[in-house]
């Protein structure tokens, strides 16, 4: 999870940066930082431009069925996810620009500040694979709502295997 927020492998190490300040482990730091948010910037837009172009193109063929309007409600809430996964991205960039070692020390005496910080940090990735998994939701209702058994089938494993990989995936992090 600290991989995750703050790019250290543990509470320990980041909290070994902090009392120990060491410019260039922090300067280590606040860019393995930027560099992981600037990665999930790039990803969300990305995704916005592809959720807008599946919002304004109709499909050609009766495979999916994309004038149903639960795939179109899906892929809209994944371009609005999309936009705050960006937003809160740049929200980030700066915050991780201006912190400091002794702000760290206040957020960490402050329980509000603290939630907050760790919110921030974790808000462009939480909204990017909301914003996935809401796109992905809406392809399978297309493909469902359609009129191929195969493709309902080849989506129906093809979501299992997903779910099965986010379970793998979150578990290694855990």
């Amino acid at each position: 999870m600290y991989i995750l927020l703050i790019g250290t492998s543990s509470l320990e190490r980041f909290s070994d940066i902090i009392e120990h300040p060491d410019p260039t482990q922090w300067k280590e730091l606040k860019g393995l930082l930027v560099d992981r948010t600037s990665n999930i910037n790039v990803v969300a837009a990305l995704t916005l431009s592809t959720c807008a172009s599946f919002l304004t193109t109709s499909g050609p063929t009766d495979i999916a069925n994309w004038s149903h309007p639960f795939p179109y409600l899906c892929i809209l809430a994944g371009t609005v996810f999309a936009t705050l996964s960006v937003l809160s991205g740049v929200g980030l960039l700066g915050f991780i620009n201006a912190v400091q070692p002794n702000t760290v020390r206040e957020i960490q005496s402050n329980h509000l500040k603290f939630a907050s910080t760790v919110t921030l940090l974790i808000m462009p990735f939480l909204c990017l694979f909301t914003s996935g998994l809401a796109s992905i939701t809406g392809c399978l209702g297309a493909v469902w709502f359609g009129n191929s058994t195969w493709a309902r089938t080849g989506v129906t494993i093809g979501f299992v295997w997903f779910i099965l990989m986010m379970f793998v995936i979150f578990g290694s992090l855990y």
